[in-house]
């Protein structure tokens, strides 16, 4: 009988709006056998984002670890109807891939430091498989800043000979990773993604709405509203900051974005948001047109993909040296691909082979996860 090479990656992303798990086989091409969302309950979302965004918070360690077995249990729950959905034996499975919900992350190179929950014991013994969990702790226990992971994947499966390709997600936090034809692959947190909007949408709406849906509050408003802040913005030191870099939502709390007085006269929600929008667009642009050099395929993957204004925006542009697609024109589902690398990392684990991001991180190669029989 072929031995099993079939894996789940799970995470929830910094936007904390649902788990994802896929099941893939990586014995017949990366094949996804199936997937598994599972929306994060609103109280349980405010939870964590009351942790995310605030470090004066009472009993802050007891509400972390109280958030850390609910959502232990949540992953818990969503690999189990996985499971059930695909009728699978799970001791097929070789492993689970499991990243967690980031709550804290400081890519300090003195003092690099990334927190997660969702308990990777309880995901064990509530599965009955094998997890593999602290990928972004073992970046640091060996020299990086712990983000982000996914250019090794990227390299690994969507790297071609004699092309230069751009990888961006855009998720709560935009990144982007670099496969350039000749030299190192190049990796790096971009800045606010989805996670500005989001909070925006929620403020507007009094929490009723958690997102702009296909951008079209975006599209109603008028991001010149906002232009002297969105450039005061784009002008702050992380913009400046060379790579490597990476960041968290915890550093855009949109109560702490300046709204120039003159501008917040006038602003409309729409404008707000369309705002907030050209701001992930123009960062995007940014280091695409600063780190590009040559020919590049730049191809989207993330929540974001799903923003059709914001798609729209890259979709108008007219850059010779810029080509813009999806990760789906490459064979990869755009949402896939972040469960896809959890997944991949965990194999990489249990195979013993090294992870390789020192021109990513900064770490030197090493054994990526820790493991839970």
């Amino acid at each position: 009988m072929p031995k099993s090479e079939i894996y789940i990656g799970v995470l929830s992303g910094t936007s904390a709006d649902s788990i994802d798990a896929l099941l893939i086989d990586f014995s017949k091409s990366d094949k996804v056998i199936n997937r598994f969302s599972k929306k994060i309950p609103v109280e349980i979302k405010n939870k964590i984002f009351e942790l995310v965004l605030n470090d004066q918070v009472l009993n802050y360690s007891k509400k972390q670890k109280e958030l850390d077995l609910i959502l232990g249990e949540l992953i818990s729950k969503c690999i189990n109807q996985l499971i059930k959905k695909t009728k699978i034996d799970r001791k097929k499975i070789k492993a689970i891939g499991s990243h967690g919900q980031t709550i804290k992350h400081n890519s300090s190179i003195k003092n690099p430091f990334s927190l997660q929950i969702g308990n990777p014991e309880l995901i064990s013994k509530l599965t009955g498989i094998k997890v593999i969990y602290g990928f972004r702790q073992s970046d640091i226990a060996n020299g990086g800043i712990g983000a982000p992971l996914t250019p090794a994947f990227h390299n690994e499966f969507m790297s071609k000979a004699k092309v230069n390709r751009a990888i961006v997600n855009i998720g709560g936090i935009a990144n982007i990773t670099l496969l350039p034809s000749k030299g190192k692959i190049l990796g790096w947190d971009i800045g606010p993604g989805n996670c500005f909007i989001d909070q925006a949408v929620k403020k507007i709406t009094n929490g009723k709405k958690h997102y702009d849906n296909k951008g079209a509050l975006a599209k109603k408003g008028n991001p010149l509203a906002l232009k002297n802040s969105i450039q005061k913005f784009l002008n702050t030191s992380y913009f400046k900051k060379e790579i490597p870099k990476s960041q968290s939502v915890e550093n855009y709390d949109l109560r702490k974005f300046k709204i120039e007085i003159n501008e917040k006269k006038k602003l409309k929600d729409e404008d707000l948001i369309s705002g907030l929008t050209e701001i992930t667009f123009q960062a995007i642009l940014k280091d695409l047109q600063k780190y590009c050099s040559g020919f590049y395929e730049v191809y989207f993957c993330g929540g974001g993909t799903k923003n059709d204004y914001l798609m729209s925006k890259f979709e108008d542009l007219k850059y010779e040296n810029l080509k813009f697609f999806k990760t789906s024109d490459i064979g990869v589902d755009p949402l896939d691909v972040e469960a896809m690398t959890f997944a991949w990392l965990a194999k990489k684990r249990l195979e013993k082979q090294k992870i390789r991001l020192t021109s990513v991180t900064g770490s030197k190669p090493c054994l990526m996860g820790e493991i839970i029989n």
